[in-house]
């Protein structure tokens, strides 16, 4: 590789990457600000252009950008006028070895920026000629299907992208943009348009009108593809950021229990609570009030009550027998004077006999008469009344009382119970901000389930479209062949996609299983756990990755330290780069950015040495250091550390490493 005054390289600088199967490591040293990334990023610069940068920018921001590469000449805004990448590497295809030469060259024409692309390669004599078979449009397509850019970013990648799958749990992301390029499912797609294209091209017949309308739903489906691509892909966003939230929100109400809070999650429903008991002991406190101003003070004298009750029984059976003499009287009238009318009885005896029922009736009637005075001068409905009122407070009061006082004990006890959680709501400045960020993720959560809903539904309407639009293709095809052998070729093309389609099913399967196989590998060999992740599944649509235990347990990502995330990202590039197939160099970055040592250990012994044929590690003095760089010495076939001269303003090259093999200092930087 060369880099031509670009970046802080100055001139010419070559570095020469080449390894052995014995040695399949190159190591770059350097410090921060040394070069290192410009380095690394200068190669998918040169290979893919306004491409490389992860963002979507147009062809006036990406010359912008690239102008920022010219080497700059130190105390002066005064930059080069020309600046260039140039890239040599091998390719293997059917057994046999090309050497192509890419170079990308920049050249500012007073502020005006322009770019030149060449592709050259390597003859029987040694020499690198232009490559002519390819006409120079279509080079960069010769590029991308040479190293897809959806392949090298498995490949090409920094410690921080690492990180960002680890802390964003963007992995799904990751391996469904990169998994129908890994398996060239997009040919597939492309020979499914052709064949029907085709078949249209050399049959008879005015087909100009068909052709048209194919394209145009060609056309039509390939913006449904797109639209249902970003919309699984915000899809899928949409459920990592709910999964985020959602365990954000549980950490959150961690903290809340640990302040107390949890007895005052719902501050408004502690107050509806006040409010409500409150209203109750009031209630409760006029009804004893009414009883105690009733009869409750009855209860205080029961012989009393008891007494009275007695005497008016006795008033009672007075009143009854005053009622019975009027009852005699009134009787002993009524047959005197039935006797009196009778004239059938002598005179004598008449007389006589009326004389003695007359002395049997005043006896009697003076007996009743003795005891017919009352004690209490009450009529018979006032008897009643009190008769009532004893009985009430005989068997209700008291009662009715102790029910009284047990819910005014119960609600007072409640009441003191919510004032207390009500006042440790304010308690200090940590809840009420706890309570707030809660509410606040709790709304976004309800937002993102709502977007997430959205998405789901478009995806299905464009999933829906694009079945139609294929029918519809399939459709126009049919009806314009009459002959027989068009009809026939129709019909295996139709079968052809058929298969093509089955193939594509069974491929994604087959890749899927194998994916699994290599992560689960992966994750055996750097994680210093022992029988932890036994098994890998991922979800065919979505690409989910889940993780399991021997025992089908299932280990959630959050269960995860943070180091043991970093290596799960790790596996899951190192698997998407076993199930490629593809010989390509791993090229890494920052390679141990915020691991703990026990994690760097797993890497260094484990990952570096076995990763790829040709591993290219950019690394400062404390992440591989003397104790790391002397395990992975026996792998290195070339070394070299870059350091920026700040007295001359440019990064200069030294051959070696910072350390020798003992651990001992090799190059002061």
């Amino acid at each position: 590789m060369v880099l031509n005054d670009f970046g802080v390289y100055r001139g010419k600088n070559e570095f020469d990457f080449r390894t052995t199967p014995e040695k399949p490591m190159i190591l770059c040293g350097g410090r921060n600000g040394a070069g290192k990334t410009t380095l690394f990023d200068s190669i998918m610069l040169c290979l893919y252009g306004k491409e490389s940068f992860e963002n979507k920018m147009n062809k006036k921001q990406y010359l912008e950008t690239v102008s920022r590469y010219f080497h700059r000449f130190l105390g002066t805004k005064k930059s080069v006028d020309e600046s260039s990448v140039i890239l040599e590497f091998q390719f293997a295809h059917e057994g046999k070895i090309s050497e192509y030469q890419i170079m990308r060259m920049w050249q500012n024409d007073d502020g005006k920026i322009s770019e030149n692309l060449r592709i050259s390669q390597k003859t029987d004599n040694g020499k690198f000629i232009k490559l002519d078979a390819i006409q120079e449009f279509q080079w960069q397509t010769f590029i991308d299907q040479l190293i897809p850019r959806g392949v090298a970013k498995l490949f090409f990648f920094d410690g921080e992208k690492i990180q960002n799958i680890a802390d964003e749990g963007n992995d799904c992301i990751q391996i469904k943009s990169s998994f129908d390029i890994l398996l060239g499912l997009d040919l597939v797609e492309q020979l499914n348009l052709d064949i029907g294209m085709s078949i249209i091209k050399k049959s008879k017949g005015n087909n100009k009108k068909i052709i048209e309308d194919i394209k145009k739903l060609t056309k039509q489906k390939e913006e449904s593809e797109k639209k249902l691509k970003r919309y699984f892909d915000k899809r899928i966003r949409f459920e990592e950021e709910i999964r985020t939230i959602q365990n954000n929100i549980l950490l959150e109400k961690d903290k809340f229990s640990k302040l107390g809070g949890n007895y005052n999650i719902n501050q408004q429903q502690l107050e509806t609570r006040k409010t409500e008991l409150n209203s109750n002991l009031s209630h409760i406190t006029d009804e004893i009030r009414a009883l105690c101003s009733d009869i409750l003070p009855f209860s205080l004298i029961p012989k009393q009550l008891d007494e009275i009750q007695k005497v008016i029984e006795k008033d009672q059976k007075k009143i009854q027998s005053s009622f019975e003499k009027n009852i005699l009287e009134k009787t002993f009238k009524d047959i005197l004077d039935e006797i009196n009318s009778k004239n059938n009885i002598a005179d004598k005896t008449q007389t006589k006999f009326l004389k003695h029922l007359s002395l049997i009736f005043e006896k009697k009637l003076d007996l009743i008469s003795k005891s017919t005075k009352t004690v209490f001068d009450l009529s018979q409905k006032d008897m009643i009344i009190i008769f009532e009122t004893i009985n009430k407070v005989n068997l209700i009061a008291k009662e009715k009382l102790f029910s009284l006082a047990q819910s005014y004990e119960q609600d007072s006890d409640s009441l003191q119970k919510t004032e207390v959680g009500l006042e440790s709501i304010g308690i200090g400045d940590e809840i009420v901000p706890l309570m707030a960020k809660l509410e606040a993720l709790n709304k976004k959560l309800g937002m993102l389930e709502k977007e997430l809903d959205t998405q789901k539904n478009k995806e299905y309407a464009e999933k829906s479209l694009i079945t139609i639009v294929n029918s519809q293709i399939r459709d126009l095809l049919t009806k314009k062949y009459t002959n027989l052998k068009e009809v026939t070729n129709l019909k295996l093309a139709s079968k052809v996609q058929d298969v093509l389609a089955d193939y594509s099913k069974l491929l994604r399967k087959k890749k899927l299983e194998l994916l699994e196989k290599y992560i689960a590998e992966g994750l055996k060999t750097l994680l210093h756990k022992k029988d932890f992740i036994e098994k890998v599944s991922i979800d065919e649509e979505t690409f989910k990755v889940k993780l399991f235990k021997g025992n089908d347990d299932e280990i959630t990502k959050n269960m995860l330290s943070k180091g043991e995330l970093q290596i799960y990202a790790t596996a899951i590039l190192w698997g998407l780069a076993k199930t490629s197939g593809r010989p390509l160099p791993f090229m890494i970055d920052t390679p141990l950015a915020r691991l703990d040592d026990e994690h760097r250990n797993s890497l260094v012994e484990q990952f570096y040495p076995y990763a790829s044929h040709q591993i290219i590690i950019f690394s400062t003095n404390s992440e591989i250091n003397s104790h790391f760089y002397s395990k992975l010495e026996p792998f290195i076939n070339n070394s070299f550390v870059i350091k920026y001269d700040s007295d001359d303003g440019k990064t200069v090259k030294h051959d070696g490493y910072f350390f020798n093999k003992n651990g001992e200092k090799y190059i002061e930087i």
